[in-house]
């Protein structure tokens, strides 16, 4: 037996041939998109299952609970903007844990969590209980997402990768969906039925991100180089080249520790740090990689892109939430539609997103539109239906049509937001990048009920008119970004401007 396997040793050794690369992104294109880059897609598009699901979950559950647990506006209003810290606090701290401690782990230990959390609080029996687990989920929700998307970004070959990027979102609408099916199936209405079945059963993409990442994920081995763990990066890339049945290329080891050394001496050079992060608490590291973001050649790209997402979560929450008020004031003495013709509405919402999805997959590579320019329309496209419908619109058809145009834009923006982050910064500051930039973008969902609420009560439409104003400047800030990230290396050296 042990003959046999040296044989096959040799064997593997013979077919193996000599490669040699300069740049991490050159390894990723000679692996290609194969098994193991889809195992890494279906784990993050379960996680975007989560985010829409658990999103989705509790918007629909807040009727029944009202009438169950006699909630109030306050307690309701309450539960919203706590939401909405959860996910930020949570956003905010995955990308220096993820910096520090590993894709994988942060990603296995945030969906356990999720999980539990969901399935505990499924079955509690007051509304307090009830929003300290709902709280507790989003958070973790807030924080996988940045580091769901670094591990796909720092996995996906250069020529792949905008694609790739892209189509996660198509999993954000299908978490959506799934709840308003399970709300078909277990509720005959929104006022009554087992609403308990359907968070429990919408908590169900949570657990198999936890049991496919276990078994299946591996971590970084771009990760392992910016931290300079030479030989698991090497093992890790051996495994991949196994996973997809590909006879792994002979790649030196001093390949391996030139590509990690030039990470390094970027972080060095282009940060002006000295400091081992290793060798630093948690919060220490939080303040360090707070200060990258901010120093030398990134600082212009960290303010435009926290705009940016500030702009998308106001907007985006700001319509979801200013729509219903908008059509009661517009239409005081109509009776409400029945439930199932509202859960009807919500269902068309989501299917609306879908044909964003495709189309950002097609303009991004395009090289006249890329990722810069494609952000420049979408937003110009939000502020001008925005002012659209402060200036023009009175109701009717004019005005649902110019709610669907901003939806799709503002959906638009949001799906290329994360993929252009993804790309922005260097492999050691990305997952703290996305996490930053989201939890800014956070921010802009935590005021917005506090702005629009005040303003809708001044005018019916000037709320909008405010989203179109931010959003033109969004359009004008992304111009002033220094490079686009189409066709562009990951870890290519940003040049000082």
């Amino acid at each position: 037996m042990q003959h046999k396997e040296d044989s096959d040793i040799n064997e593997t050794n013979d077919n193996q041939s000599y490669q040699e690369f300069t740049q991490f992104d050159e390894i990723l294109s000679y692996i290609g998109f194969k098994k193991y880059q889809i195992y890494v897609f279906i784990i993050v598009g379960l996680i975007g299952m989560c985010d829409g699901g658990e999103t989705q979950a509790i918007s629909i559950v807040f009727p029944i609970l009202e009438k169950e647990w006699n909630v109030s506006d306050s307690q309701k209003s309450l539960l919203g903007s706590l939401i909405y810290i959860g996910y930020f606090i949570g956003s905010l701290f995955s990308g220096v844990f993820a910096d520090n401690y590993g894709r994988r782990s942060s990603l296995l230990w945030s969906s356990g969590i999720m999980f539990m959390c969901a399935i505990i609080g499924a079955f509690m029996p007051n509304f307090i209980s009830y929003m300290i687990f709902r709280i507790l989920l989003v958070t973790c929700v807030g924080f996988i997402i940045p580091v769901s998307f670094s591990m796909l970004a720092e996995n996906t070959p250069l020529k792949s990768r905008g694609i790739v990027l892209v189509t996660i979102g198509f999993f954000y609408t299908a978490g959506e969906l799934t709840v308003c099916l399970l709300t078909y199936i277990f509720m005959p209405n929104l006022v009554s039925g087992n609403w308990r079945a359907v968070l429990c059963w919408a908590s169900a993409p949570a657990l198999l991100t936890l049991l496919i990442s276990n078994f299946l994920l591996l971590e970084s081995p771009r990760y392992h180089l910016i931290k300079g763990n030479v030989s698991e990066a090497s093992k890790v890339i051996n495994k991949i080249f196994r996973l997809n049945n590909k006879v792994p290329v002979l790649i030196p080891i001093n390949t391996y520790q030139n590509i990690s050394q030039d990470l390094i001496k970027q972080e060095k050079e282009e940060q002006g740090l000295q400091e081992d992060l290793k060798d630093k608490s948690f919060l220490m590291s939080y303040f360090i990689q707070f200060k990258k973001l901010l120093k030398n050649q990134f600082v212009r790209i960290t303010l435009i892109v926290w705009y940016q997402w500030f702009v998308n979560t106001f907007v985006y929450a700001g319509v979801t939430f200013l729509l219903p008020l908008t059509l009661q004031k517009l239409n005081p003495d109509e009776p409400q539609q029945d439930d199932i013709e509202d859960l009807t509405v919500i269902t068309l919402s989501c299917l609306g997103e879908i044909p964003v999805i495709f189309v950002a997959m097609i303009i991004v590579n395009i090289r006249i539109f890329g990722r810069k320019n494609s952000l420049f329309l979408s937003y110009f496209g939000v502020g001008l239906v925005g002012l659209l419908i402060a200036f023009i619109a009175k109701g009717g058809y004019f005005f649902a049509s110019m709610i669907f145009f901003l939806k799709m834009f503002i959906s638009f923006s949001f799906t290329v937001s994360y993929q252009f982050v993804s790309e922005l910064y260097p492999t050691y500051m990305r997952a703290s990048g996305l996490g930053f930039a989201s939890s800014v973008g956070r921010l802009g969902s935590i005021i917005m009920p506090w702005i629009v609420v005040y303003i809708n009560d001044i005018g019916t439409f000037l709320s909008y008119g405010i989203f179109g104003v931010i959003a033109i400047l969004a359009s004008i800030a992304t111009l002033l970004l220094p490079f686009d990230t189409y066709l562009r290396e990951l870890d290519k050296i940003v040049t000082k401007q």
